[in-house]
């Protein structure tokens, strides 16, 4: 907002600038005719008209830059929301193998004391163990797939800061160019 509002003092400025100037040179030559005057007209009309498309393409530029920046704080929004999820995910799946490591600690001493009651006990154990090593990769497979959309949040807000980087440079461009319009037609 303080670029725009130092862009349309300069612009205001410019304008009475050119239109003092104007004034002082249809005073000045006022007797050498009718042609010179309809020219600065014509000059005054052809800078107003600059100024103008130039305001307009740094209100567009200025669109842009603040859809740009909603746009990289919705991103890291969403980074900061994955990343609580997967913090959540990781303390739960610590939690869940700890857990599920007790259990089978249990189940191995259990087994230990049932070997005498025959095989039959022990496969049953294993297959409490494979569900319980199951569980413990389904957690793995969704905390990769959390990582995965952290990267992937992580390049958008990237991408977002290179476009953010170049709205600016654009705007600089742009202001860099008004001036030069306005020092080529005092």
């Amino acid at each position: 907002m303080k670029l725009k509002k130092v862009f349309m003092g300069s612009v205001i400025v410019v304008v009475l600038g050119f239109g003092a100037f104007g004034v002082k040179a249809a005073a000045d030559s006022f007797w050498s005719g009718h042609a010179d005057i309809a020219a600065i007209n014509n000059d005054i009309d052809t800078l107003d008209a600059r100024i103008k498309a130039k305001q307009a393409q740094l209100n567009s530029l200025n669109s842009q830059l603040s859809d740009a920046k909603q746009a990289l704080a919705q991103a890291q929004n969403s980074q900061n929301d994955l990343k609580n999820q997967l913090t959540a995910l990781q303390q739960q799946k610590d939690t869940e193998e700890a857990g599920l490591q007790q259990q089978i600690q249990e189940k191995i001493r259990e087994i230990n004391q049932a070997i005498a009651d025959g095989n039959n006990k022990v496969d049953a154990k294993q297959q409490e163990v494979d569900a319980a090593n199951q569980k413990i990769s389904n957690l793995n497979s969704q905390v990769a797939d959390l990582t995965n959309k952290l990267n992937d949040a992580n390049s958008k807000v990237a991408q977002k800061d290179s476009d953010l980087g170049q709205a600016l440079k654009d705007v600089q461009d742009t202001r860099a160019k008004a001036d030069k319009a306005v020092s080529d037609n005092q």
